[in-house]
């Protein structure tokens, strides 16, 4: 009598199957959040990058402009006046370290421009705080006069 082999090995078992399957959704499963974690970080430097972008052309613009014209008027059309994009609000408050005390000279603001925005239904904020000083053009004036004058 001739014996016969319950195992065969001509073909794939379902446990091979079984185990095949699990390896490869355990690894998609990886792979997939990995993906999907740096697509959201991406997009989260980009989202930064507006916003930062934004904050310093406003800042700049407040150097160009003289100490008197650093007011509130200047949220007034700010989102038109600097191209701020859809998504994106941007807010300037400004300070006078004279209101704070007294007894110092009106001759340094605190300017505060605030950037928001939102990002996967999370409110995100990017805040700048510069110093805006009064120009004293007086002191050139009077060193140009008496340097040239004196001789």
């Amino acid at each position: 009598m001739k014996k016969v082999k319950l195992k065969s090995n001509r073909g794939v078992t379902i446990t091979d199957v079984v185990v095949a399957v699990i390896i490869l959704s355990v690894f998609t499963g990886v792979v997939g959040n990995l993906y999907y974690l740096i697509a959201k970080n991406n997009n989260l430097i980009k989202y930064n990058t507006v916003a930062v972008y934004n904050a310093i052309k406003i800042a700049e613009d407040i150097d160009k402009i003289s100490y008197d014209e650093v007011t509130e008027d200047l949220n007034t059309n700010i989102k038109d006046r600097y191209n701020i994009p859809e998504g994106f609000s941007a807010q300037v408050k400004v300070v006078k370290y004279s209101d704070e005390d007294s007894t110092k000279q009106d001759i340094i603001k605190r300017v505060n421009i605030t950037i928001k925005y939102k990002f996967l239904k999370e409110d995100k904020t990017y805040n700048l705080e510069k110093l805006k000083i009064k120009e004293i053009e007086f002191i050139f004036d009077f060193f140009f006069f008496c340097h040239f004058n004196l001789k």
